[in-house]
């Protein structure tokens, strides 16, 4: 157990005497897991005690080397430098939570920990330690902000001392434990009732040209902003929307419209407004409004002002092929829509689904195309990206594995097919057990399945995958199959914990099922059913998503 030449029994840890709650919630995680791969407690100090012989040093501190400053100097968004200088290693970053980041980084690259779900965290005891006395790795994310909005990341259920969204490297919301993440000011997206005074109701917009409804939005936006100094984003945003719908057709903003060749002509127009407005006053934050449905084409002429975020939505397209795929007629649009986006807009985020809406149960075969789709939006310059998924229930349906794939991608977006199947079928194993290739076998057959029609985010169940009317048999064949790979992976569980991620997993084929399968084989779905409830912790489902109310203050706090 090495670190350079030096037992790592030999090594004391050190942190700033003014380190925050989460970097010593994350020191805690790390001691603990130092403790369980290799036998040895780790004393903890200040950088305020003298100092030892050989030392791990965590953050910013007294002890930081000129070589250490000039690595941090480099890091870029909240990146992470691990450098030995001489005997001591020093895990840091340009800002508190990059350290703790950088430290996760560790624990997974040299402890051989996994940190796979809130209450799941997978230690591989036979590995060895043996960190390279030439150490100097400098690692900068590409995306400035990362979100997987799944249930057990969004709320976790904490075990331990570790804090998941740290162990995730996600930066939604204050983060007041590492002084400070990418959060919002008063409403998270679809603000513009809650700003101009007006009722929400879906399809229903604010005249954009109207100085009385320009002069509202703006006191509420400084007031916002006011009541959350240390927000960097503050949302003007569109009310939700129907696919058919548009924005005010009033004359003047119509005029404005028409002469840019999309209604987000006069959406942008007045977002630069109150952009310019609030830019000498609150100089750190930025204004973030939607290109979805009807603003989603980029205008002719406008351009979003320096400190304007635009945050390009995919809701239209499909998701059982890459995003970029030029032979999906249901993505070409799109791909089309961000090449122009990219090429004038310096703050692209994206706003992207990762689950079916209409029914949080059933099968989605999306795993085939996430590391394309993520890929695709770095390319494309993006430097946020919110992966919105089954946020309001625990998953029965590869929610822990899609959010730690998703998390994985943030923050490596150029990793190679190679390696983000690698970390698929190491999480199977580890998760599920000895089963997983029968897991792996579901995924394949049900991504190949899906792959044959197209797949959206309010697809009902039995429209997953493509049968004709008249082939009934071979559709409750297909389902058939399913269940016995799940089945067949139960039967192979070895621990009680396994047995229920298993159970909990297989929900999906038991909802797909009773969508295609005769009546009579209900009772013995029922049942089945049950207990993979059971193994969630729940007695009941959600089972679709209700359109959330992202403008009521009181919704998703965290995001605030």
């Amino acid at each position: 157990m090495l670190i350079g030449h030096r037992q790592m029994q030999d090594y004391t840890v050190v942190h700033a005497q003014n380190a925050m709650e989460g970097e010593i919630n994350a020191l805690t995680t790390f001691v603990d897991m130092v403790a369980r791969v290799t036998g040895y407690t780790l004393p903890v100090v200040a950088d305020n005690q003298p100092a030892q012989a050989c030392e791990i040093i965590f953050g910013m501190t007294n002890r930081d080397t000129p070589m250490v400053k000039q690595a941090r100097e480099t890091i870029q968004n909240d990146g992470y430098a691990m450098v030995m200088d001489g005997q001591n290693l020093y895990i840091t970053g340009s800002m508190r939570r990059g350290g703790v980041y950088g430290l996760y980084a560790f624990m997974e690259n040299y402890l051989g920990v996994r940190f796979y779900a809130d209450i799941y965290t997978h230690i591989d005891k036979t590995r060895v330690v043996d960190v390279p006395a030439d150490l100097y790795r400098v690692y900068s994310p590409a995306f400035f902000s990362r979100d997987t909005f799944w249930y057990h990341i969004l709320t976790p259920r904490q075990k331990g001392s570790m804090i998941f969204p740290h162990a995730c490297k996600v930066n939604r919301g204050e983060m007041p434990d590492l002084g400070g993440g990418v959060s919002y000011a008063g409403g998270f997206v679809h603000t513009l009732a809650a700003l101009a005074e007006m009722p929400h109701e879906v399809g229903l917009q604010p005249c954009l040209t109207d100085e009385n409804v320009f002069q509202t939005v703006r006191k509420n936006v400084r007031k916002w902003l006011d009541e959350h100094p240390t927000a960097t984003i503050v949302s003007v945003s569109q009310n939700d929307s129907y696919a058919e719908q548009l924005g005010c057709q009033c004359e003047r903003c119509k005029a404005i419209d028409d002469r840019e060749g999309t209604p987000m002509g006069s959406m942008l127009t007045f977002v630069n407004r109150i952009a310019e407005d609030i830019k000498e006053d609150y100089p750190h934050v930025y204004v973030d409004t939607l290109a979805y449905r009807y603003t989603r084409k980029a205008p002719k002429t406008v351009r979003p002002a320096d400190n304007v975020i635009i945050r390009l939505c995919s809701i239209e397209c499909c998701f059982s092929h890459p995003l970029d795929d030029p032979d999906c007629p249901h993505n070409v649009e799109f791909a089309k829509d961000i090449e122009e986006w990219s090429s004038i807009c310096n703050n692209l985020y994206i706003w992207d689904y990762t689950t079916d809406f209409l029914c949080y149960l059933a099968p989605y075969p999306n795993l085939a195309v996430l590391r394309a789709n993520v890929n695709f939006f770095k390319n494309h310059h993006a430097i946020g990206v919110f992966e919105q998924g089954n946020s309001q229930s625990p998953s029965g349906e590869f929610g822990e594995l899609r959010g730690y794939l998703l998390a994985k991608l943030l923050w490596e977006p150029d990793m190679t097919e190679e390696r983000y199947q690698a970390l698929m079928n190491e999480f199977l194993r580890d998760y599920y057990g000895a089963g997983w290739t029968y897991i792996r076998e579901y995924i394949d057959l049900t991504s190949r399945k899906a792959a044959e029609r197209h797949l959206h985010i309010y697809d009902v169940p039995n429209k997953t995958f493509p049968f004709a009317e008249d082939d009934k048999q071979q559709e409750m064949a297909f389902a058939e199959t399913l269940l016995t790979l799940w089945q067949k992976a139960l039967m192979a569980t070895e621990t009680d914990e396994q047995h229920a991620h298993v159970l909990q997993s297989s929900i999906q084929a038991l909802y797909y099922a009773e969508f295609v399968l005769p009546p009579e084989r209900f009772d013995e779905l029922n049942v089945l059913m049950l207990d993979a409830m059971r193994a969630c912790g729940v007695s009941r489902y959600r089972e679709t998503a209700d359109v959330p109310d992202f403008d009521d203050p009181n919704a998703y706090p965290d995001l605030r």
